[in-house]
């Protein structure tokens, strides 16, 4: 499993985007730090925005943005949009030995651990679970489920076809 980082802003966009939380045309300004649980977060290279609409926070990759995301959704409703893209559970890929996600942050009352999950950090998942999370956007919001194929052949002439699960809706 691994922190992706900025790659899970893209997730927490479309959460927002689909809960209603905020519209393409959403700003927020930017001081380029945020305080929440006596915590400090900061864009990389700490420098304020100003006024900054939505699609800035993706195209710049900014923190403080998404905590502003976060902070207008509310908690349990990125926690829900996480479960529903799949960041909270295994995959179910047809692989042995699938390792678990690490999101026990994701249980916490501190809205700071929500905001570093917003965007990649404090949660941990495994490269399987990013991509299928990605393709539900890809997807008009379905959660595929991911196989390595159609049919396994075992020694001895022996076959199992591989279940075909339909997808689930994210948004």
């Amino acid at each position: 499993v691994y922190e992706f980082g900025s790659t899970m802003k893209a997730i927490t966009m479309a959460s927002a985007l689909d809960s209603g939380a905020v519209k393409p045309s959403t700003t927020y300004n930017d001081k380029g730090s945020l305080t929440i649980d006596s915590k400090t977060i900061s864009n990389f290279e700490g420098k304020a925005r100003g006024v900054v609409p939505m699609q800035e926070v993706l195209r710049q990759s900014l923190n403080v943005g998404i905590g502003f995301i976060v902070q207008t959704m509310g908690t349990k409703v990125l926690r829900d949009y996480f479960e529903r893209f799949g960041i909270t559970e295994e995959t179910g890929i047809d692989l042995p030995s699938e390792a678990s996600p690490l999101v026990t942050n994701l249980e916490s009352p501190r809205t700071m651990e929500y905001i570093t999950a917003g965007y990649g950090q404090g949660v941990a998942i495994t490269p399987m679970a990013m991509t299928r999370a990605l393709a539900a956007l890809a997807n008009h919001g379905q959660v595929p489920q991911p196989h390595i194929g159609l049919m396994l052949r075992y020694p001895g002439g022996l076959t199992k076809e591989l279940g075909w699960s339909p997808p689930r809706s994210a948004i």
